[in-house]
């Protein structure tokens, strides 16, 4: 047979299990509000309490049951919800660590609730969880919910500021029924202000009020967590527009790398329309002016949950290149896995291009598209490193045009200018493209071979001389050169090495012009 008391123990069950279930089932982890992560301990008390009051029933309702079963049940379950929300409270006023210190104490003292269980009863120990870990927890709740600086702040504190108060002073008077209106107890004070007490005063039982109470707090935190999802829904829908009218590009792929999404900035970029690059991989991007050990090292990063910032050469879909300055973030899930990575990446194709121009100018002799001599240096020190450490040769021609000061005083610098730039333009058709070029100074220029037999370079210097001399010049007729060729020792110097070119050029010329002289 059931009592008006059993509906109202099965109602004050459900009406917290509701009041614990939605708040577990907001979705936390897209909320903007750090509160709204915590509250997920909230929401496992009002779980836990309202089995322990169906637990209760149970007990009331199956007396076959051996009685130490429910009760034994109950006392747990109970006390273990006084837990979570005695922690919820610790974490939001005085933060992690400081919670995680107050829930060891409180696992410390388990022992000794357990020793009063020993040595009362069940009972007792009941009314020692409601006074040492219920009231604390409770009215600490209640000072959290009074206090909406330690949950929200700004615009959005004026749409739940009632809801906020409502809760605090539900969970004030809950703390008074539930904490303080405790069983009737073997010691003081639950032997004088106890549930029977209250009953005699207020011929209802205290169950009925804190039902009442959990049935107003279950509907004033659905109505902060509406709130509280409207307002991250906004700025997700404020985020996703800029997102959209950015000029960078957005790409968030999954944890495989297999793209989600992508903003208008990456279509207008790329030439791949969204529909296209879902479900793709990055790679499409691929334009092959990185190596494999480059993509390598920037999964390695962005595996290892750290933040990959670098400048990507990528391919759009006409293939054409373009240059990205790239940042790819991981983001993880409350269990610290990676769910997602979002890339976003700000063109700089204009700059790269106009740095390149910048460095080829300093590179590069303005006159005949050669490189100058500070170039050459380099080249001289990269090739002289690399023959040091390895087996590879190097070869240097050096030459100079005969009777150049009398081209210029005959025909003037106009005309000089002239067969300079048509010497080099002879130069690039003869040799290869990895062989270096470079204007060594006035009218001597150098060529650089490596990995090169010396035959080769010498033929190289006898077919160079062959067609300039062969050439004739506008206005001018025809000129010679003269051409000294040295290889590099590897026990040389730099200067040693290009000192016996330049000697072997003035050799050439001491012996007529117009020849190739060999380094001995």
């Amino acid at each position: 047979m059931l009592y008006f008391i059993d509906y109202i123990y099965f109602f004050y069950g459900l009406a917290f299990f509701l009041f614990g279930y939605s708040i577990l089932y907001y979705p936390s982890e897209n909320s903007i509000f750090k509160f709204a992560h915590d509250l997920k301990y909230l929401g496992t008390f009002g779980i836990l309490h309202g089995i322990s009051e169906w637990l209760v029933l149970f007990q009331r309702l199956d007396m076959s049951v051996s009685n130490e079963i429910p009760v034994t049940a109950v006392f747990i379950t109970m006390g273990i919800s006084y837990i979570f929300l005695l922690y919820f409270a610790s974490r939001v006023l005085w933060g992690h660590a400081r919670a995680r210190l107050i829930l060891f104490i409180v696992i410390l003292g388990v022992p000794f609730i357990q020793l009063s269980v020993t040595t009362h009863s069940y009972l007792d120990a009941n009314i020692l969880v409601r006074y040492i870990l219920g009231i604390p927890g409770i009215f600490l709740t209640s000072y959290i919910f009074a206090h909406p600086a330690y949950v929200i702040h700004g615009p959005v504190y004026a749409a739940v500021k009632r809801c906020m108060y409502t809760i605090a002073g539900v969970f004030f008077v809950y703390g008074i029924l539930a904490g303080v209106i405790v069983p009737k107890g073997s010691f003081f004070p639950a032997s004088i202000i106890n549930e029977e007490t209250f009953k005699s005063l207020f011929n209802l039982p205290v169950q009925f009020f804190r039902a009442l109470c959990a049935i107003v707090a279950g509907y004033a935190i659905t109505q902060i967590l509406r709130v509280f999802k409207h307002q991250s829904d906004f700025h997700l829908l404020k985020l996703s527009k800029a997102l959209e009218a950015s000029g960078d590009t957005v790409v968030i792929t999954n944890s495989e790398g297999r793209i989600e999404y992508v903003n208008r900035a990456f279509e207008r970029q790329s030439g791949y329309l969204a529909e296209e690059a879902v479900d793709q991989k990055p790679n499409i991007l691929r334009s092959g002016e990185h190596e494999n050990a480059f993509y390598e090292q920037m999964w390695k990063t962005i595996l290892q949950g750290e933040t990959y910032q670098g400048i990507l050469t990528n391919k759009r879909k006409d293939a054409t290149f373009y240059h990205e300055f790239k940042t790819i973030v991981p983001m993880k899930n409350r269990h610290g896995q990676i769910t997602n990575f979002v890339s976003t990446g700000k063109d700089i194709t204009s700059r790269i291009l106009f740095e390149n121009e910048l460095a080829k100018a300093a590179a590069t002799d303005p006159m005949t598209g050669a490189a100058n001599r500070l170039q050459c240096n380099r080249w001289l020190k990269s090739a002289t490193d690399h023959a040091r450490q390895s087996n590879s040769s190097v070869a240097l021609i050096m030459f100079d045009i005969d009777d150049f000061k009398h081209v210029n005083d005959t025909f003037g610098h106009n005309a000089g200018d002239a067969v300079l730039i048509n010497t080099a333009e002879i130069v690039h058709s003869v040799i290869r493209s990895h062989d270096m070029f470079a204007r060594w100074g006035g009218e001597e220029f150098v060529i650089l071979q490596i990995n090169t037999p010396y035959e080769g370079t010498i033929a190289l210097a006898e077919r160079l001389r062959t067609k300039i001399e062969q050439t004739q010049f506008q206005n001018i007729g025809h000129i010679t050169i003269s051409l000294g060729v040295a290889q590099f020792d590897k026990e040389e110097s730099i200067e040693t090495f290009v000192k016996k070119a330049d000697d072997a050029m003035y050799q050439a010329k001491k012996e007529g012009k117009n020849r190739v002289s060999v380094a001995g």
